[in-house]
């Protein structure tokens, strides 16, 4: 094994791209950029699909590799385990024969200032790590740079936790294509007229065994992270849409906390703090009025 590992011979459990490194914390983004399905990764999906287990080592929530350090998920998915992040670990779902490790622990959670819990406005949180997920197959995801209409077909992933009355969860991630509905027609079937600026709406499979709602899974548009699984649907009654944040409504959000992290201005969790030796010497002013966020200490 060690041989294969010197000669980067590592083969992947299913046929893709292997790269030469562990992601470090200056791995550019640009270089572990997941370039789809078939290019990256094949059939295990991209190394950019991590799932979030809590302090017991329980599935909590779905997740996507945005940055080293910087994960993205539902707020409302990982709220409740906001104070008890000790052992709480994120895990990638690809693996090469190199890999002796694949997961990460949790150090803060950052959360929009104007998220109320178990709502829909501003649903998502970046989940910030003590150290890069490891892997040879890790890799990030991009954010969405496209408009999402109805009639567009995305992919959501998941495992099948939201849905044990129907069907046992399984061990690997798998994944559904949706359809996006417009607004008013989600308005209709939730016989509601306020759906959050920051939401889309999604018609879930007819067949409850098909459906995926995880909290926090990612929803995806070709290579882009586009959505994430939010909050007010079960996949026990399929005629009710799939609520899923809008990433492009929300991409602010997420690229000034990113900004805010590497100045320097949100620090660690304190038990982190406690073994820096020096504190950061610059703090580089947003040029834009900053989003302002809750930060979550250990």
């Amino acid at each position: 094994l060690l041989v294969s590992c010197l000669l980067w011979t590592c083969l992947p459990q299913s046929q893709g791209t292997v790269y030469p490194r562990d992601i470090l914390l200056k791995t550019p983004k640009f270089r572990r950029v997941w370039g789809g399905v078939q290019s990256n990764t094949g059939p295990n999906f991209g190394g950019w699909l991590l799932r979030i287990l809590n302090g017991d080592g329980n599935f909590a929530c779905g997740a996507a590799y945005y940055a080293p350090l910087l994960v993205i998920t539902s707020a409302n998915c990982i709220y409740p385990y906001r104070n008890s992040l000790e052992g709480a670990t994120v895990e990638g779902t690809a693996f090469s024969e190199c890999d002796r490790e694949n997961y990460a622990d949790i150090d803060t959670i950052q959360f929009p200032e104007k998220f109320i819990y178990q709502k829909l406005y501003m649903d998502v949180a970046v989940v910030r790590l003590r150290d890069p997920v490891r892997g040879r197959l890790t890799e990030f995801i991009r954010l969405c740079s496209v408009k999402v209409q109805p009639k567009m077909q995305m992919v959501v992933f998941g495992w099948g936790f939201d849905n044990t009355e129907v069907e046992i969860p399984s061990s690997d991630p798998r994944n559904v294509t949706v359809t996006i509905i417009s607004i008013k027609e989600c308005r209709q079937k939730f016989k509601s007229p306020k759906i959050a600026s920051t939401s889309i709406c999604a018609r879930q499979p007819k067949n409850p065994k098909q459906c995926l709602y995880d909290g926090g899974s990612p929803l995806i548009y070709g290579r882009e992270l586009c959505g994430v699984v939010s909050f007010g649907s079960h996949c026990i009654d399929t005629s009710r849409p799939g609520m899923y944040t809008n990433i492009r409504r929300v991409k602010r959000f997420i690229t000034e906390t990113e900004e805010s992290i590497n100045a320097g201005d949100v620090f660690r969790s304190t038990k982190v703090v406690k073994e820096r030796k020096k504190p950061p010497k610059k703090t580089i002013k947003p040029k834009s009025k900053p989003v302002k966020i809750q930060r979550l200490l250990r």
